[in-house]
């Protein structure tokens, strides 16, 4: 029998203390496909849609697709750009109604001026179209915080299992593969969840350096779904921790066949895991003096580059992405051969560009949006070595074949230092965002990257060594410098022990 499924996909990451807002336009930055033009551009690629794309090729489905929005971590969303997204998705499934499932695409860390729980509120509306008998499917970033309202609208949740997030094609296949046995009445699956009053845990979710908290929970998951009778799917959100709601920290997301006492009391034993590894983490942020006596340190010709992450102002954390301070201690050292990817700061980004390759410009770089994390404006003079539209192609392990963009931008050269100076707040995630200005990352002596950890899937195996700084950004690992408000109480770090 063949199904007709509806897909849509709205996601972003919310940084409820950054100042600026998540706006229709930063969706459309970033990516805003509707109708035909998703399967056009995501088709074949290593993503979700990918893997969707590829079930209803496999499987037979009728596929309906409205919208794709993905927009860079940021400011809350803002009421009127989630109202018109809600529309485009709502007004699609009413046009494709009846339908046999829905599988959705999400984040799991949405907040909209207009709801706390933004992925709870479009499970809400798809659910109140659909009736209780359409089974929903929905994939979640690892950094997911989930909420009860998910759980209990969803009828199947699978979550990302790597980070840096190399399986977000596994995660949405998985999804979409149980849908197709719901859709055939094999199962009847429901999701339930626990969690612990911890704010950030599981190591952040990292699994890329083989050990640590989130490694060995996995394990424990996997053999949990292998041995309990009727479990379907077990995911494991770390969490994204600057999120003043009242659900932010990681949970456990147990889907089982029918609903049975027994998946919530698994969800809880292995939620347990959270609160006893709480505090254990992989990697540690150290200052910019330490960082800038490691990058002055002799090294082999052909060793690699020194990959360092400007970890605290990463915009694919919800890093303003324009921060100084990192640049200013490098050029103040004098280290030689650095490449810092990116700076985002239109205002110079525009200047560049209008005074084209070649050119001597004086600039005053970045520190606009909020000088307050990361540094000030510095006044630089250097030469327009290379312009972009910034547009690039994934040819690492991370989203491999989809698009980024940078938007409009250059490459600035000061001599000692070059610096991409973009439109648009981009982390770095791919070797490629390099290579569009002519720079060649592997021969490089020092790669500073805005970035947490995506990058490195494509930059550390080439790396003679990965350090994170500690910038000053608005991604700090001191939470209690945050002003929080909504946030469930008491909660590890800010008040248990």
């Amino acid at each position: 029998m063949a199904f007709t499924v509806f897909a849509a996909s709205v996601m972003q990451e919310t940084h409820t203390f950054s100042i600026t807002p998540t706006t229709l336009d930063s969706f459309k930055a970033c990516q805003f496909l509707q109708g035909p033009e998703i399967p056009k551009e995501m088709r074949g690629t290593r993503s979700e849609w990918g893997a969707i794309f590829a079930l209803a090729d496999e499987l037979g489905w009728t596929l309906v697709h409205p919208l794709s929005a993905v927009a860079q971590p940021s400011g809350k969303v803002t009421a009127g750009a989630f109202a018109r997204m809600l529309d485009i998705i709502t007004s699609g499934l009413k046009t494709a109604l009846p339908v046999n499932g829905v599988l959705l695409p999400l984040h799991g860390s949405m907040v909209a001026e207009s709801h706390d729980d933004a992925e709870g509120e479009i499970l809400k509306r798809m659910r109140a179209l659909v009736g209780r008998d359409v089974p929903i499917a929905v994939s979640l970033d690892l950094h997911a915080n989930a909420t009860e309202e998910m759980a209990a609208l969803a009828d199947i949740i699978a979550t990302y299992r790597t980070t840096p997030h190399t399986d977000m094609y596994e995660a949405a296949e998985r999804a979409g593969r149980l849908l197709q046995r719901a859709m055939k009445g094999e199962i009847r699956p429901s999701v339930c969840l626990a969690n612990r009053p911890v704010l950030s845990g599981l190591d952040r979710g990292r699994t890329i350096a083989g050990h640590g908290p989130m490694i060995d929970m996995l394990k424990m998951v996997r053999q949990a779904e292998a041995e309990e009778p009727g479990v379907l799917e077990i995911g494991v959100n770390a969490g994204y921790a600057w999120s003043d709601v009242p659900f932010t920290g990681p949970s456990v997301l147990v889907t089982g066949d029918g609903r049975k006492p027994a998946y919530k009391d698994l969800a809880e034993r292995l939620a347990e895991y959270i609160w006893t590894t709480r505090g254990k983490d992989t990697v540690h942020l150290i200052s910019m003096e330490e960082t800038i006596r490691i990058a002055a340190e002799r090294h082999e010709a052909g060793a690699g580059p020194l990959l360092i992450g400007d970890y605290t102002d990463n915009p694919g954390g919800g890093g303003h992405g324009d921060g100084t301070n990192l640049i200013r201690a490098l050029i103040e050292a004098g280290i030689e051969d650095v490449v810092v990817g990116t700076m985002a700061d239109p205002e110079s980004a525009q200047a560049g560009l209008k005074a084209g390759v070649g050119a001597i410009v004086t600039i005053d770089l970045g520190g606009k949006i909020d000088p307050r994390f990361g540094g000030t404006p510095i006044r630089i003079t250097g030469k327009v070595a290379a312009v972009s539209d910034g547009i690039y192609r994934r040819k690492g392990r991370f989203a491999t074949g989809t698009t980024g963009t940078m938007g409009p931008s250059f490459l600035l050269d000061i001599g000692k230092v070059r610096i991409i100076v973009a439109t648009y707040r981009t982390q770095i995630d791919d070797r490629e965002q390099f290579r569009i200005y002519g720079v060649e990352p592997e021969r490089v002596n020092v790669l500073a990257c805005k970035a947490m950890n995506h990058f490195r899937a494509d930059f550390e195996p080439m790396s003679r060594r990965l350090i994170y700084v500690d910038s000053g950004g608005i991604c700090s690992l001191d939470y209690k410098q945050f002003p929080w408000t909504k946030l469930r109480r008491p909660i590890w770090p800010l008040d248990l022990g």
